[in-house]
């Protein structure tokens, strides 16, 4: 009896273990919960007359997020910056391409643009690569790439949620206006 105990311990002891080949596996097991947001501290301003709340904001763009990709998220960190989870938008090996955090502060937010299930936030010019990695000292950019999936009405919300938490955003008109002088 001691040897069947003795063989299911040592067994269960090794499937704790994970091979370096196995360590994207881990990453479905480990991905890190969203840090609670205070709604108190991160608001400056209201929203414009019908637009969602704050919270209602944050909500819809982290479920645009998950819907094209299941483990990435937005977030807003308790310094009240804006953050991301996404994959890598670079070629790189398979078993490299772990998500990451990418946040960036809403008042160096220069411009949000659009394209098919993408949505790009840029720095200003005065703030060059204002967006940083979590967790990885040196890790900059000068912008942030957001798989989504309605990217206009992504933009849209990005847009309203960085003026609410103070920036000063170029809003874009929406598609179909004229623009220019005649």
């Amino acid at each position: 009896m001691r040897a069947i105990w003795a063989a299911a311990l040592s067994l269960t002891a090794c499937l704790l273990i994970v091979p370096c080949s196995d360590a994207l596996a881990v990453e479905f097991t480990t991905a890190a919960q969203p840090v609670p947001i205070n709604p108190l501290t991160v608001p400056q301003r209201a929203p414009l007359p019908g637009q969602p709340s704050y919270l209602q904001t944050v909500k819809y763009i982290d479920d645009g997020m998950r819907y094209i990709d299941p483990l990435s998220l937005f977030f807003i960190s308790p310094t009240g910056e804006m953050c991301f989870r996404t994959r890598p938008n670079y070629p790189q090996i398979i078993y490299e391409a772990f998500h990451r955090d990418w946040c960036m502060y809403p008042q160096t937010v220069d411009r949000v643009e659009a394209a098919p299930n993408v949505v790009r936030l840029w720095c200003m010019r005065a703030y060059p690569q204002c967006a940083h990695a979590i967790g990885r000292p040196g890790w900059i950019a000068n912008g942030i790439s957001v798989e989504t999936v309605d990217y206009q009405q992504e933009r849209a919300a990005l847009e309203s949620l960085i003026n609410v938490m103070g920036g000063n955003i170029r809003f874009t008109p929406p598609s179909g206006a004229s623009g220019g002088l005649r």
